[in-house]
Order: C-alpha cells, then sequence, then structure tokens
C-alpha cells in the first residue's frame, strides 16, 4: 500500500487521567489511586494514530504560550508531525479524565487556546489542505473552523472524514458535504434526538445509523465492545469488535478515527477500514491512556486484517 497522507484539523489538550473505584457523589471527596499527566485531545490524538500507522500527517490547531503548549509542540515533532499552530494568549487547552472501574471514562475539557482555531487560520493554509487525500475534522475547534474546513476541502475535492464529537449542534449542510461521519452511541442519540437503547441489540444500532444518514451519505456508528455499524448507499453491516481486555478506554474512539482514515487514505473501502480501525481500537484499550496506549502499525498487523471477513 502507498503512503497516505492525512491533514487533522482539531484540538490540543493537555490531559490529567486521575484512577479512581468510581465518582464522587455531590459534596464528597474521593481520593483518587493515581494521577498522569499526558497529551491529549481528540484531534491531536487522531493525529498521532495516524502517524503511528505510517501516514504522513499535518496538523493545523492552536496552543497557548505556556508549558502544555510546549510539550505539546515537543510530541507532535516527537512523533513526527508536521504541525501548523496559532499560538493563542488563552492558556492550552486541558482535559480532566476520570478512569472508572473497569476502564470507563468520563471526561471535562477546557477548550482555551483551541477556541482560536477560526475561520481564517483554515483559509490560511487552504494550500497545505489541497494536498491531502483525506482531512479529518471534529466538534473540539469552533463550529465556523470546522465549516471552513469542510468548504476548502471540498473545493479541492478532498474527502473529510467527521467525528462529530463530543456532540453539538452542526449544520446539515456542513455534514452532508463529508465523505464520512463518524459517531458513537451516545453522539447518536443526541442527533436523532432520542436514546439509542442496548448497543448490543444489533438491528437497532443498524437502523439508527441508516436513520442518520440524513446527515451525511457514509455513516459509521461505533459500539465500544459490541463493535461498529457502517451503514452507506450500498448498505449496512455490523463489525464485530475484537476480544480485548479494556484497562482504560480513553482515545479509543480518536485510535478508531485516525486507523479509518489512514485505511481509506490508502485505498481502502469503508468496510475494510472500519475493521482495521476496529483492531486499533482494541490494541488502544489494552494500555493505559490515549496516546501513549495507541499502537505502531507493525502493531497492528495491518495486511492481516485486510483480508476480507464475513459481516454479521
Amino acid at each position: 500500500m502507498t503512503q497516505g497522507k492525512i491533514l487533522v484539523i482539531g484540538s490540543i489538550n493537555y490531559d490529567f487521567l486521575l484512577t479512581q473505584d468510581r465518582l464522587p457523589r455531590r459534596g464528597e471527596t474521593l481520593v483518587a489511586k493515581d494521577l498522569k499527566r499526558m497529551h491529549g485531545g481528540k484531534g491531536a490524538n487522531q493525529a498521532v494514530q495516524s502517524a503511528r500507522l505510517g501516514a504522513a500527517v499535518e496538523f493545523i490547531g492552536a496552543v497557548g504560550d505556556d508549558e502544555a503548549g510546549r510539550l505539546s509542540r515537543e510530541n507532535f515533532s516527537a512523533e513526527g508531525i508536521l504541525t501548523l499552530l496559532k499560538e493563542s494568549t488563552l492558556a492550552t487547552g486541558i482535559g480532566l479524565v476520570h478512569v472508572v472501574g473497569d476502564g470507563e471514562v468520563y471526561a471535562t475539557i477546557y477548550e482555551g487556546a483551541n477556541s482560536a482555531v477560526d475561520r481564517d487560520w483554515i483559509f490560511d493554509h487552504a494550500a497545505r489542505m489541497s494536498a491531502a487525500d483525506v482531512v479529518i475534522i471534529q466538534n473540539e475547534i469552533p463550529v465556523e473552523a470546522n465549516a471552513a474546513a469542510v468548504e476548502v476541502a471540498g473545493n479541492h475535492g478532498i474527502p473529510v472524514v467527521y467525528n462529530a464529537a463530543p456532540a453539538r449542534p452542526v449544520p446539515t449542510e456542513v455534514t452532508q458535504a463529508c465523505a464520512w461521519f463518524i459517531v458513537n452511541e451516545d453522539e447518536a442519540a443526541y442527533y436523532l434526538g432520542r436514546p439509542l437503547g442496548d448497543p448490543a441489540a444489533v438491528p437497532k444500532m443498524i437502523a439508527a445509523a441508516e436513520e442518520i444518514r440524513h446527515r451525511c451519505a457514509r455513516v459509521v456508528l461505533t459500539l465500544g465492545r459490541h463493535g461498529c455499524v457502517v451503514s452507506t448507499e450500498r448498505g449496512s453491516h455490523h463489525i464485530p469488535s475484537l476480544p480485548a481486555a479494556a484497562v482504560d478506554t480513553t482515545g479509543a474512539g480518536d485510535s478508531f478515527v485516525g486507523a479509518f482514515a489512514v485505511a481509506i487514505s490508502e485505498g481502502a473501502d469503508e468496510l475494510a477500514a472500519a475493521r482495521i480501525a476496529t483492531r486499533v481500537a482494541s490494541l488502544t484499550v489494552q494500555g493505559f491512556g490515549a496516546q501513549t496506549s495507541m499502537p505502531m502499525r507493525d502493531d497492528v498487523g495491518h495486511e492481516t486484517v485486510l483480508t476480507p471477513a464475513a459481516d454479521s
């Protein structure tokens, strides 16, 4: 396979991960078992996973003039990612992540410098976008920045993978202009305006993915340990998850998105790309943290994963 070129436009956070048995009750102070500081942000995570799978990656975003911003720049450099970073007067984005019980994650973010990624900053780098094979966006930068990214990518015929996370209002004309719309079950419930029910109920999840296609012609609905659903004009398919002893699910969705985009950039179709992404995410949850546990291409067995498999 040829090396794909991925352009990620998105967020950069410096994460504080607290490991604890449960979340505190109102008015309660709970002592955590462990604290780790790690690099995060959905955009940064997806860029790192893409780079580790062999893609040539560029990143457009923003950081503050602070230690977290400096460390973030160094981290991108260490991963071989070319960055186009706006320096904001606001602090670099912060993530506070509670890892509870068997690896479930509850996260709060401070947007900070990520809010400085505006329409002008996107158009300033339109030429970089024109050279990409795939553009990735998420919902941790302003709505107008994503709209500008979709507009510029469309002008150059570059497909956009839109990971609409975290859920927020998004103009339908923006989502319809994207090539793929990736959401988890909670985000899907938000965009449908109703609960999805048990993610293990595959027929219901397929129906939900098909319903979301009014927003985008090709939808991927991720379901954690229950796999994912791919729904396009050619039909809908459930792809089961792979067995994994989950330690921490932080970054699993970002790992999926990065892997999906890399596979698409290398010529895979949606089903093959989703199978690869499922495999990559299953490895990520077996380690602690987001970027720290994301696998390299040699860890994944890429060619084996590309072998066609039966759908359920």
